[in-house]
């Protein structure tokens, strides 16, 4: 029997009600899916399958899924998962994503709900993210408003048929230095003469951290902190960093990244989220951000994601909702402090 995390994680000054019982995840909670049923989608996952997906939640060290058990009854009434993404902005930094929140509807207006939302807080908090957000939606907002988040962005996002006779798919390890196998790179996608598309490399930190520069804050990230970013990205095997390389000066022009996340729901699915799109100031106008946005949904189709999304300010709407996204749920954020050491001891390899 193994745990998720370890439960020391979990913090010591959110009370537990009597009754229950405070705990990670373990490889022998199957019992966790009927929970998930009461949530969305779940279908048919055996035994084998849900530990599988466990072992991959596990090696990413990204996944941190609460359970509230019931002590009478040994039974999981209650759950939630906090999501670990690794960044190369905010000095390597991490962000916080809460998903599939579920109290059992036997327990309903006990105030659980509320109960795992604290714990994660101070769960992320402890991790060290500077950002926690989460999508819920509009009757919901004042209920999370409670707990310090906002609405500041627009979360779109557009769905893939999915296929039930797929079974949970592997793609090819990525070869040399690549954070990623540049066979996923969709041969499809035109792409412009003078542009090379590739993955990021080790050796690209300087060109793609003074990109990333334009998109947002970065700070200082060394050589060694850089690297053992990229070696947790390329660790966890669910990050795919797209770089556009100008052919007459090997700079890099234009960078986004897909992240695709583990689930139990939809068949033990795959959902992906494209982020940090940016692309060098003195190419812009030349479509390089329809570009990577193209290769990147014809990636994640490839990866077999049942769902894609991103977030976007209020004008960029409209850009993304030509490529099939639709605004359908809230995107709530809060932020925090950022530690000062540059990679959490929590993510060392």
């Amino acid at each position: 029997m193994a745990s998720l995390f370890d439960d020391l994680l979990l913090p010591t000054n959110v009370p537990i009600p009597d009754g229950f019982n405070l705990r990670a995840l373990r490889n022998d909670d199957f019992g966790y899916l009927e929970l998930l049923k009461q949530l969305t989608s779940v279908g048919f996952i055996n035994q084998l399958v849900f530990r599988k997906r466990f072992d991959a939640m596990k090696k990413a060290k990204s996944y941190y899924i609460v359970v509230l058990e019931e002590v009478q009854s040994s039974k999981i009434v209650g759950a939630a998962t906090l999501l670990i993404e690794f960044k190369f902005i905010h000095e390597a930094g991490t962000r916080g994503r809460i998903e599939d929140v579920v109290v059992d509807e036997r327990m309903r207006g006990k105030k659980l709900g509320g109960l795992l939302n604290q714990v994660l807080v101070e769960m992320a908090k402890t991790i060290g993210v500077y950002k926690l957000s989460l999508e819920c939606k509009t009757e919901l907002i004042p209920f999370y408003q409670k707990f310090g988040y906002q609405k500041n962005l627009h979360f779109l996002d557009q769905r893939f048929e999915e296929d039930s006779e797929t079974p949970v798919k592997q793609w090819p390890k990525p070869r040399g230095d690549a954070l990623f196998n540049e066979d996923l790179i969709p041969s499809s996608v035109k792409t412009p003469s003078e542009i090379r598309v590739r993955s990021l490399r080790p050796n690209h930190q300087d060109d793609y951290l003074k990109l990333l520069e334009q998109l947002t804050s970065v700070g200082f990230v060394s050589k060694h902190d850089f690297e053992q970013r990229f070696l947790s990205m390329k660790n966890a095997d669910t990050y795919f960093i797209v770089v556009l390389e100008d052919v007459t000066t090997s700079k890099i022009v234009g960078a986004a990244s897909l992240v695709v996340e583990f689930k139990y729901i939809h068949e033990c699915g795959l959902r992906g989220r494209i982020e940090d799109v940016v692309v060098d100031e003195a190419m812009r106008g030349k479509k390089l951000g329809v570009l990577l946005n193209k290769i990147l949904v014809e990636m994640a189709r490839e990866l077999g994601v049942y769902k894609l999304s991103l977030e976007c300010k209020t004008e960029l709407c409209p850009f993304y909702t030509k490529f099939g996204y639709k605004e359908n749920i809230n995107f709530m954020v809060q932020r925090f402090e950022e530690p000062t050491q540059s990679i959490n001891t929590f993510f060392e390899i």
